[in-house]
């Protein structure tokens, strides 16, 4: 996977990456602890993750045309100087809750525009058959960052100077824009010439048509909207199950939430690629989605484990949340990319976005309403068992098979290629 990097320019495109969400964790523990302190209302906290989705849910349709049409190295500039600007913003505001939860949503705006110019820029960068290394180390990067960057935010936080903390994200903004500005050869990419001539709405609609007409395409987008369903219940119930049910103290808590993240790098930069390289991706994601669903049930016998070994089951079960989720997130994105076509891939990521943020909006409600219907650990099981369900109802759709068609030819094209010399 690291052999990737010896490309220079995805090196500096990685490297964007690292710095804009190093700062990203900075501010996102620091917002939610100003949030939670300013308001004393849990359904605050709720309103910065629902702020934080809301954008590409809403915009990302609007959004994501542009970087079909448009260079999306300057796409990406003009998103991370806007973003630049929103947490600038934040520095006089930050004695306000409101405030903060609206320059969230604003800041998601320029995310829901830079990520699907990101996503469409991978095969540009590292070429057809490299997208899902590029994908594996992306991940266990982010997942990285979602360590660390709390880590080092909380550290900074006790110095009680969030302005100092926001300054900081604004930097980091500032020079992941420097190193994207640096690959002048994205900027020489070419465009479809009937994207560069459709108008704005004729874009978006044909996009949406091309999408939803490849069954592969949308079969996977169905299938998405289960699953990031459940994944948003999880989300929602993992915290009331640490803290109600387990009573997890404070300094276990974080580091359970490190041991996820861990899986997640161990889940992306090595389990997952391993397994790609010998099975085909569609097989892997339906197993994937199986695999969690059944550990999600599992939840169940580790409160019984708990009490009879301590915490030890917990981080086991946490770490094993990480890596699995790595087995659905990996093949999915690789999946994505190679069978939407170079012409659609900006609307294609759009609307992937657009269906991952919705339907965890709507897993964060149904998670909340679960657990006060049958508790946070049953509602995690009872979500768990539905995934299964469709893991198990996935290979009789029509979708499924046109997908595996298309993950088989890909197998069998990377057989016949050459070995590459270094």
């Amino acid at each position: 996977m690291l052999k990737i990097l010896s490309n220079r320019t995805y090196f500096r495109f990685w490297l964007g990456q690292i710095i804009s969400q190093l700062g990203d964790g900075f501010t996102r523990i620091a917002i939610v602890y100003l949030v939670a302190t300013l308001t004393k209302d849990p359904f605050a906290i709720g309103l910065v993750i629902f702020a934080q989705l809301l954008p590409t849910a809403f915009f990302g349709i609007f959004l994501g045309p542009l970087a079909d049409k448009y260079n999306r190295r300057w796409l990406m500039v003009g998103a991370d100087v806007y973003r630049m600007v929103i947490v600038l913003l934040m520095i006089p505001f930050h004695h306000s809750a409101l405030a903060l939860i609206l320059l969230i949503a604003l800041q998601g705006i320029g995310s829901a525009l830079f990520d699907p110019a990101r996503s469409s820029s991978i095969p540009d960068l590292v070429g057809e058959e490299n997208i899902q290394q590029a994908i594996s180390l992306s991940q266990s990067t982010r997942a990285a960052m979602d360590i660390i960057g709390p880590s080092v935010g909380a550290l900074l936080m006790m110095t009680n100077n969030y302005n100092f903390i926001f300054a900081i994200d604004a930097v980091t903004f500032g020079l992941s824009a420097i190193f994207i500005l640096t690959l002048r050869n994205l900027g020489r990419m070419t465009y479809s010439k009937d994207a560069v001539k459709e108008s704005y709405f004729m874009s978006i609609r044909s996009g949406v048509k091309e999408v939803i007409g490849m069954p592969a395409l949308r079969f996977l987008l169905i299938l998405l909207i289960p699953i990031t369903l459940v994944c948003g219940i999880l989300n929602t119930n993992l915290i009331a199950v640490l803290t109600n049910q387990f009573h997890v103290s404070a300094f276990h808590f974080g580091f359970i939430e490190a041991a996820t993240a861990v899986g997640v790098i161990f889940g992306a930069g090595f389990a997952a690629p391993f397994a790609l390289k010998r099975i085909s991706p569609s097989t892997i994601f339906l197993a994937g989605t199986a695999v969690i669903g059944l550990w999600m049930v599992v939840i169940i016998p580790v409160d019984s484990f708990r009490l009879q070994f301590g915490l030890l089951p917990v981080y086991i079960w946490s770490i094993m949340v990480g890596v699995l989720n790595a087995f659905l997130n990996v093949p999915l994105s690789s999946l994505f990319l190679k069978v939407t076509p170079a012409a659609f891939r900006g609307r294609g990521s759009s609307l992937l976005g657009i269906t991952a943020s919705t339907s965890s909006i709507v897993g964060i409600l149904v998670g909340g309403w679960l657990s006060r219907e049958i508790g946070v650990l049953y509602g995690t099981a009872f979500s768990g068992a539905l995934l299964v369900v469709v893991a198990i109802l996935m290979p009789l759709l029509k979708g499924y098979r046109s997908l595996s068609e298309h993950s088989d030819a890909d197998a069998v094209r990377k057989a016949k290629q050459p070995a590459a010399v270094n």
